[in-house]
């Protein structure tokens, strides 16, 4: 008998060039290739409108605007960005992109346990934390990078932009796979190759420490003072850089138009009548405030500061 010849099949990988190693932004740490599997988006775990493509790393949203939640098929290590490109965007929904982390796996998911919504249905259970992309960030072809710290910080940057302080309070005691909402304006999402950001200590003006006994509270962050409370404000997808730290002055927002109080932010429902004990901003409505006070580490979705308790007002 001959030899048999080998063939190797083309490489349906991400370009190279998306996992050179080279400086994220500024002074800050810097990435380098994740070694392993690319996460890809998970077959079964996916909204009823989610169609994949055959190797499951475009992700598109058929019908509606909802039922368009997905997740990563492993999960993803601290500091690994999560590179996400923003294939299609269609005009007329309102809203965009959400994503973040669970601390559930989605192989032992039933169809039954993925609703309609990441934001509300999914961040008021708990091992789930997602918030939404602002809209005027949501464009064709915007690259998305987002990953979590030891502390259980979740940052986001486009187009690999300066870092945004995104969410806090996750669970990084154990597995977390990427939740990517393809919701509203967002019609389809791929999934690039993934990057490792390096929590190596920084000037005073970088994102990490690396500090063995560092804390939640050795960076301030910047804060978007936009006056409305709606779901592409400063609460649901704060656009605010990171920043030196400073002791900045914290106002409460005006409640949103159209609404007598405002609209909570995190239900985007109900009107707002709870006030964060013991940075002051009124932005939750009194039962998304129980339930963002239980949540391990939680903090203020405006100011970031912890929530020791939640106050409802009453009104005349």
């Amino acid at each position: 008998m001959g030899n048999t010849v080998h063939r190797t099949l083309p490489d349906s990988s991400p370009p190279a060039r998306l996992l050179a190693s080279r400086p994220c932004y500024g002074p800050g740490p810097e990435r380098r290739a994740v070694l392993g599997e690319a996460p890809r988006f998970h077959a079964q775990a996916k909204g009823k409108n989610v169609r994949l493509d055959g190797h499951s790393r475009r992700a598109t949203r058929r019908n509606s605007f909802c039922n368009g939640v997905t997740f990563t098929q492993r999960p993803i290590r601290l500091y690994e960005q999560v590179r996400l490109r923003l294939v299609a965007v269609r005009p007329g929904w309102s809203g965009a992109l959400r994503f973040g982390f669970t601390a559930h796996d989605p192989s032992l998911m039933s169809a039954q346990d993925i609703p309609k919504y990441a934001c509300p249905d999914l961040v008021t259970r708990p091992g789930y934390w997602a918030k939404a992309l602002p809209e005027n960030l949501a464009l064709r072809d915007t690259v998305l990078a987002y990953w979590a710290d030891r502390h259980g910080r979740v940052f986001y940057s486009v187009n690999d932009g300066e870092p945004v302080l995104f969410h806090c309070g996750v669970a990084v005691g154990g597995p977390l796979w990427a939740l990517i909402d393809v919701y509203g304006i967002t019609d389809e999402v791929q999934l690039l190759g993934t990057l490792q950001s390096s929590p190596e200590t920084t000037t005073p003006s970088g994102s990490f420490s690396g500090s063995q006994d560092d804390s939640d509270s050795d960076v301030t962050f910047g804060v978007n003072q936009s006056s409305s409370a709606s779901e592409s404000s400063l609460v649901t997808a704060p656009s605010s850089p990171l920043s030196p730290p400073v002791s900045p002055a914290f106002s409460a927002p005006e409640p949103a138009a159209g609404s007598r109080n405002g609209e909570c932010t995190v239900c985007f429902d109900s009107e707002v009548d709870t006030v964060i004990y013991t940075c002051g901003h009124m932005c939750l409505c009194h039962s998304c405030g129980l339930r963002l006070r239980r949540q391990a580490r939680a903090c203020c979705p405006i100011c970031r500061r912890p929530i020791k308790d939640v106050i409802k007002i009453y009104r005349p």
